[in-house]
């Protein structure tokens, strides 16, 4: 049976998350025994023997993980990856392994200090945190090394010309070094003072170089920072794949394709209503707000039937087409219809022929345009009704309106309004009975009865409805 080492201790999966801080607790522990046998802690817990055991059973690990990660790299080889073993004893990080096998008291001082930075280096390689810097880093390599440039060619040519300047004025420069030391001390607003410019111009190349060094010091601060904070947000979004395991397991849950500012308001009112939702948008900072709001979110767009599936979309109840685009909204149904033939599609459209499209293939539609007409005629020819139902839909603490579908084990199908303990238990109004043939009872009467998989449609506060929804299925 082939070993799966890297899927299990080398990847981004939990167990090596596990394993990761295992191995950074043993390399702490095996530099905190390397302090102790020098005495170099305030606490003594015993004889320097205690501290050599620490460290032989730290470097036993050790043998064990680099054991480990031989092993997966032969296996590696059979699979016609010839060159992971070479690249393997060539590295830095098969010498650090080496050092940090070998016990401390072997070199005398200060040679076993190499020792010490070795296994400190090695619990960097294993700490998410120092890794995660590092990607971070590599990622803005281009950036902070145009900056570098930048930064160099400044400091030598100011050096130049601070040489050229003093060096037979001022008997603080009196060589090329000693006009690069001044150099970097300015630029980086340090100012030990140690050397000082003798000559006026010598005190504006000295002003520039001040100012030179609070802007890029700016610079390098917005690039460290957003390269930072773009890798927090991919942390935040899938560490060890938390969020992807907790999109698997959903069922009977929305998708809503797009989070602006009508995908943000759909989000709002699910939420507000303990629906299970995730949010599929392709714009970092919109990904950012909703990872930050705490919503389920995966990156890409909904176009993509690879993330359609990477959302459960076989197992979705509905899906909310709200993104800027007909023409993206539109393929994304295909799309979704194509996994998904029953779910419940509200499409957002932006003209007449996308509606006809929409409506075609099997979605309901919305148009802002449609939708902002009728508010605006009903609130001039209703305008109390129109703010009473603005109430009922927003407001928090009063009146909702909602739905309930009623399957043949629910307790109350087959039975007369009059007989059921819907209003006079949950105080829920009952405003219409739509059946499974789609019609509708407006204001149903006492005496109708409610028939199995019919869908209840009611008004009731937010608290009364929750516990309606508990016992009616």
């Amino acid at each position: 049976m082939e070993l799966k080492i890297r899927e299990t201790l080398y990847s981004t999966s939990i167990t090596s998350h596990y394993f990761s801080s295992f191995m950074e607790f043993a390399v702490f522990a095996s530099i905190i025994s390397i302090l102790g046998y020098d005495s170099a802690i305030p606490i003594n817990i015993g004889s320097p023997k205690i501290y050599k055991v620490i460290e032989r059973i730290t470097i036993a690990i050790f043998l064990i993980e680099m054991l480990l990660r031989f092993i997966m790299l032969c296996s590696e080889c059979k699979r016609k990856k010839p060159y992971s073993l070479i690249k393997y004893f060539t590295s830095y990080t098969t010498l650090l392994d080496i050092l940090s096998i070998i016990p401390y008291d072997v070199f005398p001082y200060p040679y076993r200090i190499i020792i010490l930075i070795a296994r400190l280096v090695k619990i960097a390689r294993f700490s998410q945190s120092i890794k995660e810097m590092l990607a971070t880093i590599q990622e803005k390599t281009f950036e902070l090394s145009t900056v570098f440039f930048i930064f160099v060619f400044f400091l030598f040519s100011a050096s130049i010309i601070m040489f050229s300047l003093e060096r037979n004025i001022n008997p603080e420069i009196n060589t090329l070094f000693d006009a690069f030391w001044w150099s970097i001390v300015t630029v980086t607003t340090v100012g030990y003072g140690d050397i000082k410019p003798a000559t006026n111009a010598g005190r504006i190349v000295a002003s520039v170089l001040m100012i030179l060094g609070i802007s890029g010091i700016a610079v390098l601060t917005g690039i460290i920072t957003t390269g930072f904070t773009d890798r927090l947000l991919k942390l935040k979004l899938n560490i060890g794949g938390v969020m992807e395991k907790k999109i698997a397991k959903l069922t009977n849950h929305y998708i809503i394709c797009g989070y602006g500012r009508v995908g943000k308001i759909v989000a709002k009112e699910l939420d507000r209503f303990h629906k299970q939702f995730v949010i599929i948008e392709s714009n970092k900072d919109r990904v950012h707000e909703a990872v930050e709001n705490n919503y389920l979110t995966i990156t890409g767009s909904a176009t993509d039937e690879e993330i359609l599936k990477k959302a459960n979309i076989k197992e979705a109840a509905g899906i909310a087409l709200v993104m800027d685009s007909d023409a993206d909204n539109l393929y994304a149904l295909i799309t979704a219809k194509d996994e998904n033939r029953e779910i419940l599609a509200i499409a957002r459209a932006n003209t007449e022929d996308s509606i006809k499209k929409f409506i075609k293939l099997g979605a309901k539609t919305i148009s802002p345009y449609q939708s902002s007409g009728y508010d605006i005629s009903r609130m001039l020819i209703s305008p109390r009704t129109a703010e009473f139902v603005s109430i009922i839909m927003q407001s928090d603490k009063t009146i909702e309106m909602g739905e309930f579908f009623i399957s043949k084990d629910s307790p109350y199908a087959n039975k007369k309004i009059k007989d059921t303990n819907i209003r006079s238990e949950y105080n829920i109004i009952i405003i219409a009975i739509t059946s499974q043939n789609k019609e509708t009872i407006f204001n149903p009467k006492a005496d109708d009865t409610i028939k199995p998989k019919s869908t209840l449609i009611c008004v009731g506060t937010k608290e009364d409805m929750e516990k309606f929804e508990k016992v009616v299925v």
